[in-house]
C-alpha cells in the first residue's frame, strides 16, 4: 500500500482505494481486505463523499470503482516514490 497515501486516509482506506484500480463489488472488497462488510462500506462510503469512488449497478451487484480524482491520488504517491 502507497506509504504516504496510508498516512493521508489512514491504511485500511487507502489500501481499498489502491484496490479499486479496477470495478469491484463490496463482496470482493472484503475477500481481497479482510474487513467486515460494516468496516468496507464505512470505508467506501467516505470515499464516495470525497469524490474519490463512484458505484455504478451491474446486474445484481454494485460496483465501485475510482474517479479520475481517486486515480490521481492513488498514482500520486506511486510518482512521488520514484523521485
Amino acid at each position: 500500500m502507497p506509504e504516504a497515501l496510508g498516512r493521508l486516509l489512514g491504511p485500511a482506506r487507502a489500501r481499498v482505494l489502491v484496490l479499486l484500480a479496477a470495478p469491484k463489488s463490496t463482496t470482493h472488497l472484503m475477500a481481497l481486505t479482510g474487513q467486515g462488510l460494516g468496516s468496507v462500506g464505512r470505508h467506501l462510503k467516505v470515499l464516495l463523499d470525497a469524490g474519490l469512488v463512484r458505484r455504478r449497478r451491474a446486474g445484481r451487484s454494485v460496483l465501485y470503482y475510482r474517479t479520475p480524482l481517486g486515480d490521481a491520488l492513488a498514482a500520486s504517491d506511486a510518482d512521488h516514490r520514484s523521485l
